[in-house]
């Protein structure tokens, strides 16, 4: 089976164990330029490996459906990010595949009734979940000009994901994922880091001086910037970060920056997170510039955890603790 249109940059990492079974789907936050998921390395290693052992990503780039159409993004190289989350020698290969590949892949770990945590649980084994990490930015046109609007296109394609048992996001994914909410099974999971689910005044006007600073054709000073603004409060401001690559067209970055930061500016899904039934563990840094607890939503059977010391990106901060908070979270929720 073929479809028309362009391809959603997709990466798929394998669970460590084959015990697993459980779904995860990730949304990226803002990044100049796909970066793979390395944004999320930390968090990913600890979905993947609850029940230890080596990981081994499985790899692909799916074809959006026909329906996506025009408003999909396309492929992007390997080792393209650029952004201040990328790491150097992160090795993810985004190869040409089919989405066929992985329908079948979802359909292996579908579950029903309670979902496949439980079933792994029962069968006394932990296992690592199959994790999906999408570039949030994919579906980004002219025609996207609020998060509503970036959610309705996603909302479009989720059915194309499987069954997914956790929904997790950063940043703008953090947003996006919340924004998904009415949308998925009651009983999902959902892992956020760092996503806002209504802004304020500060932030807005943090996030609107980096948007600027890319739509008058300055990339590399939104991203120092931004660099600057995901460091815990108070660390020094670093010099001028490495030039973008000469794989990251200019012009795409300073859209990517300057478009979709500003789409987290009025937000407030507020009622769709305290609409969920499912669990919710939400973790934010204590010394954030950007997004803090203030900014947050829970209903009272989720959890919003405030990780001390840590800025914008407590997983790459505080790894150890941020690990642990989740690998608790996933085993109390029956995800491993």
């Amino acid at each position: 089976m073929t479809h028309a249109g362009p391809a959603v940059p997709v990466v798929v990492h394998d669970p460590r164990t084959t015990t697993g079974t459980a779904h995860a789907l990730v949304f990226a936050p803002v990044t100049p330029a796909w970066d793979e998921g390395a944004f999320f390395a930390p968090v990913i290693e600890t979905l993947t490996g609850a029940a230890g052992g080596e990981a081994v990503p499985g790899t692909g780039t799916h074809p959006a459906p026909a329906a996506a159409g025009r408003h999909a993004a396309g492929a992007v190289r390997a080792g393209s990010g650029t952004g201040p989350g990328t790491r150097a020698g992160a090795g993810l290969e985004v190869r040409a595949g089919a989405w066929e590949e992985a329908g079948a892949r979802a359909e292996a770990g579908a579950r029903t009734g309670t979902g496949a945590g439980s079933r792994a649980r029962a069968a006394g084994a932990r296992a690592g979940l199959r994790v999906t990490v999408v570039d949030t930015l994919a579906l980004l046109d002219e025609d996207v000009r609020t998060l509503a609007d970036l959610v309705a296109r996603w909302r479009a394609l989720l059915p194309e994901f499987g069954p997914v048992d956790l929904l997790c996001g950063n940043a703008l994914g953090g947003a996006v994922a919340q924004g998904l909410l009415p949308y998925v099974a009651p009983e999902t999971g959902v892992l956020l880091v760092s996503g806002p689910a209504r802004s304020d005044t500060p932030l807005e006007q943090r996030l609107t001086e980096i948007a600027d600073l890319a739509a008058t054709g300055d990339p590399d000073a939104a991203l120092t910037l931004l660099h600057h603004r995901v460091l815990p409060e108070g660390t020094p401001r670093p010099g001028p970060g490495a030039p973008l690559s000469e794989s990251t067209s200019r012009r795409t970055a300073a859209r990517r920056l300057g478009q979709g930061l500003r789409l987290l500016c009025g937000i407030d899904v507020t009622p769709a997170v305290a609409a969920h039934p499912g669990p919710l563990l939400h973790l934010v840094g204590g010394r954030s510039q950007l997004v803090t607890a203030r900014h947050t939503a829970a209903a009272p059977h989720h959890r919003v955890h405030v990780v001390p010391d840590a800025g914008m990106r407590p997983h790459t901060d505080q790894p150890a603790e941020v690990s642990a908070l989740i690998e608790t979270f996933l085993r109390e929720k029956g995800l491993t």
